[in-house]
């Protein structure tokens, strides 16, 4: 069928799908999205055709209403370092498994980009973190998998990262599904956001704010790799922009057969237009997330925070 479609066949199907206003449901019309944007990627279109195109099917038909809207259009895509950094405090300080398994999240979502289900089927092999990719159906990632090299971390945080997907793994199943997990560490993490005063922010924003920071690093492909994306336009049009992302090395990059999987049209990322330096923190190399990111601690012993005059002394130093 893929083969004996032409352009001509797709503008018509462009058509017909955008003009079926109130047949399916919002979730139902994503899906058809996902599956023609990736099918004019495919087709050798003139630039102002498929531009054209992309812009109709993100119009689309209107969805049948039943019940309230989604609200994830109205989820954060950034999250200023210093908010973070409140957040974080408040989880590690905390003794509930839910906020240590939050702390987890926070620690490592930002620099592996993974969907919030993506770290339940997520495993280690030696130096690199092997991801089922959430969204392989209509051609829309790259590949069933995504391997990602994490030698640039340290051996300790490795180890915890192991032990905080297996503590997931195990949470997940004492609450019944993934599912209910989710929403329960996302209604705290929303807890947790009113009690610091910022606005709230979704388990999502996390992914959001790894890939912005990701573009201040890597090429658009390894970007899309990354993400588990079959084509780099979808991190350069879906997702937070390179400027809400933080100033960091990043050290956890995707591996070539990941990256030959991305499709699509490369692009370049415009470099920032500011007379900033980039600020690399924290200042030893081989370190890959801030002071001031605690750890969760797990089976590890507890350092002493006063060796550290730059410490900011409110977490104990895993990384």
């Amino acid at each position: 069928m893929r083969e004996r479609i032409g352009a001509s066949d797709v503008a018509g199907v462009v058509e017909w799908f955008c003009d079926q206003h109130g047949r399916w449901a919002q979730s139902t019309i994503r899906q058809y999205r996902a599956t023609l944007m990736q099918r004019v990627e495919w087709e050798n279109l003139h630039a102002d055709a498929r531009d054209w195109l992309e812009g109709r099917l993100r119009k689309g038909p209107e969805p049948k209403r039943k019940g309230p809207r989604k609200t994830s259009a109205r989820k954060r895509k950034s999250l200023p370092r210093e908010e973070f950094k409140r957040i974080a405090l408040v989880t590690s300080q905390s003794e509930h498994p839910d906020d240590r398994l939050l702390t987890g999240l926070l620690s490592f979502g930002v620099v592996l980009c993974l969907r919030p289900g993506e770290y339940h089927s997520a495993r280690l092999s030696d130096s690199t973190l092997i991801v089922q990719n959430a969204k392989a159906s209509n051609g829309r990632a790259n590949g069933l998998e995504r391997q990602i090299d994490i030698s640039g971390l340290r051996e300790v945080t490795i180890s915890e990262l192991r032990t905080f997907l297996e503590l997931l793994r195990k949470a997940a199943q004492a609450a019944g599904s993934i599912k209910r997990l989710h929403n329960r560490l996302a209604a705290r993490l929303a807890r947790r956001c009113k009690r610091v005063g910022i606005r709230r922010v979704s388990l999502y924003t996390l992914r959001h704010v790894g890939l912005a920071t990701a573009k201040n690093s890597m090429s658009p492909v390894e970007v899309a790799a990354a993400a588990g994306h079959a084509s780099v336009r979808t991190a350069v049009t879906s997702y937070a922009k390179k400027r809400f992302g933080w100033k960091i090395k990043w050290v956890c990059r995707p591996l070539p057969v990941s990256i030959a999987a991305v499709g699509g049209i490369n692009k370049t990322f415009r470099p920032r237009q500011s007379p900033t330096p980039v600020e690399y923190f924290p200042a030893t190399e081989d370190a890959f997330l801030p002071d001031w990111v605690p750890s969760p601690g797990w089976d590890l012993p507890e350092p002493d925070i006063d060796d550290d005059p730059d410490r900011d002394g409110f977490a104990p130093r895993f990384f």
